[in-house]
């Protein structure tokens, strides 16, 4: 247990999830509770004060800190819709990176929940690491930051003092994390009973899903491609593609390139493993089956390529997201 009084910084950006947020306060305040005494401070910065979450609840913030930090939390802004969500990111980064600079002139730990990571990776503190980020922005966080070593299928990756987390309440993980790391294991596990939180988590990847299920982002091409694809994903290939879509192969990588910037066989791979993720989780085919079904003749090829993409073997995978 930490000798003195631990003070945490919950960094809010101008949207927010306020239960995520309230989670954390609660978690940390439990520990106070338990050890009686008030191990642990906690305080909000933000640029807007109060600030607002995205349901209107509104939490009391100040402009800076109050006292040093041993422990800065950059909290997420909500969404999926992509080029928004961005623009919004990099509005973030610009007002967050001064506190950034300061927790680490302080030698704080700095945590990045969700979408925030992003704002950790654009103060240049991520590079030649390794990191996660919420799953739906793992490929644009690659794009724009390739010096970072992401892996985005992990819930939690911790390296040195920084701490990244995926989406939503993989919160849970990094509140849990940081209370054993900071001495606190022992109030953790009496914390973890009380709140009946579910069993620690490791992988982010059984959770992810098409966005296009829930967003009209997708290019009529990418469409074009998802219909042909239906139902006919073990024979689809580049020729396939290329003449049911009545175009040279050649062409056809152009516009793969051009509208979609990937290859067709890279595209092929995600759909197929996509298919196999969704087979895995709503229905009963074994393993072998669907690795057949989704084009693979393979099990054993088809098994080191989904524990390479998602972090875990078939049958993992399907007991976590059951």
């Amino acid at each position: 247990m930490a000798d003195r009084s631990l003070h945490v910084v919950i960094w809010l950006p101008s949207n927010f999830y306020s239960a995520v947020v309230s989670t954390l306060v609660e978690m940390f305040q439990l520990v106070n509770d338990v050890c009686r005494s008030q191990v642990l401070s906690c305080e909000f910065v933000s640029r807007s004060t109060p600030s607002a979450s995205s349901t209107g609840i509104f939490f009391p913030t100040k402009a800076q800190p109050s006292r040093k930090m041993d422990v800065l939390i950059l909290i997420a802004m909500p969404g999926v819709e992509i080029p928004e969500l961005l623009r919004s990111l990099d509005e973030e980064s610009e007002h967050s990176k001064p506190l950034i600079a300061l927790a680490q002139q302080q030698d704080a730990i700095i945590a990045a929940h969700c979408g925030a990571c992003y704002l950790l990776a654009n103060s240049g503190l991520l590079d030649g690491k390794r990191a996660t980020i919420s799953w739906w922005l793992k490929a644009e966080a690659s794009r724009r930051f390739p010096q970072v070593r992401w892996d985005a299928s992990r819930l939690l990756i911790r390296q040195d003092r920084l701490y990244t987390c995926g989406g939503g309440f993989s919160g849970l993980e990094l509140a849990r994390a940081l209370l054993i790391d900071l001495g606190f294991s022992k109030e953790e596990r009496i914390i973890r009973k009380l709140l009946v939180l579910p069993p620690p988590r490791k992988f982010q990847s059984p959770y992810e899903f098409s966005l296009d299920e829930i967003s009209n982002e997708a290019s009529p091409f990418e469409n074009k491609l998802r219909e042909l694809s239906k139902d006919k994903m073990s024979e689809i290939d580049l020729k396939f593609l290329a003449t049911e879509l009545g175009m040279s192969s050649r062409t056809l990588s152009r516009r793969f390139f051009d509208e979609l910037q990937t290859t067709p066989g890279k595209w092929i791979q995600e759909r197929r493993l996509e298919l196999a993720k969704s087979m895995l989780e709503e229905t009963k085919l074994s393993v072998s089956e669907i690795c057949y079904r989704v084009g693979y003749q393979d099990v054993a090829t088809f098994s080191r390529l989904f524990s390479r993409t998602t972090g875990m073997a078939p049958g993992e995978f399907r007991k976590q997201i059951r």
